[in-house]
């Protein structure tokens, strides 16, 4: 599948290998290049490149019985960013971090030498000219802790998936409760920090399935129910979320 034409950039010159479109998946398997793309920095550029920026489309064809020519144009979201549109749309998202010119292009060449990010290609205006960056992936998938993600970072994200759960579902639970939960999530995962690794060597050749990261968190599921501690950690956590509001027949 082709990348769309963007009216914007419509007369960029485009890298040879920009002209496919973006990997369903990237699974980052050695810790080297998992602590290369943990820095917060690249984390807020890899978020507001998936995120992009409005632009539109525009095909062409002509009726064939008629002769008239259609014109269509529809709205789409273009991921291909210059550097100075990553560093004003970071302004725009409350949740990024902020960037500067000099944090972008700082990084930016690191990232593009360790194939997390790929040149898109270059609109040339007059004597300017300007480079695009694209992800080479729809999503990453670290499958081992980093320093840059351990169990501080996953207290806070078990915290606030926390949050979201009481916030939808009709569950009520003490502080107290909640603090346990949130030590017991954060104890299932790096558990399975141990197996991430071999479940995602058993990925074959490159992501071609939009769906392998859900069968990948799948088969690290099943896995992990061969585990005694970590269903033994599992048990307690459905203690805590149901008591005695389920059966199990």
């Amino acid at each position: 599948m082709k990348n769309p034409v963007f009216d914007s950039i419509a007369h960029i010159e485009l890298c040879e290998d920009a002209k496919e479109a973006q990997r369903p998946a990237m699974f980052i398997t050695d810790l080297k290049t998992a602590t290369e793309f943990e820095y917060p920095v690249r984390i807020a550029i890899l978020t507001i490149m998936r995120r992009g920026i409005p632009d539109t489309s525009t095909t062409e064809s002509v009726d064939e019985s008629t002769g008239e020519r259609i014109i269509i144009r529809r709205p789409v979201t273009r991921n291909a960013l210059s550097v100075n549109e990553i560093v004003n749309l970071s302004k725009e998202h409350a949740d990024v971090q902020e960037l500067t010119r000099n944090m972008v292009n700082h990084h930016l060449p690191r990232m593009v030498k360790m194939g997390f990010v790929r040149r898109y290609g270059t609109l040339r205006t007059g004597k300017r000219t300007t480079d695009y960056y694209q992800r080479v992936a729809k999503q990453y998938v670290v499958t081992m802790e980093t320093p840059h993600l351990g169990s501080e970072f996953l207290l806070t994200r078990e915290n606030l998936r926390i949050d979201r759960t009481l916030q939808t579902f009709n569950i009520d639970l003490g502080e107290s409760e909640k603090k346990e939960l949130a030590d017991l999530l954060v104890k299932c995962e790096l558990l399975k920090d141990k197996w991430r690794k071999d479940i995602a060597a058993l990925v074959r050749n490159d992501v071609t399935e939009p769906e392998v990261v859900n069968m990948y968190h799948w088969l690290l599921d099943v896995y992990a129910t061969g585990s005694k501690e970590y269903m033994q950690l599992f048990s307690r956590i459905r203690e805590i979320l149901f008591k005695e509001s389920l059966e199990v027949v």
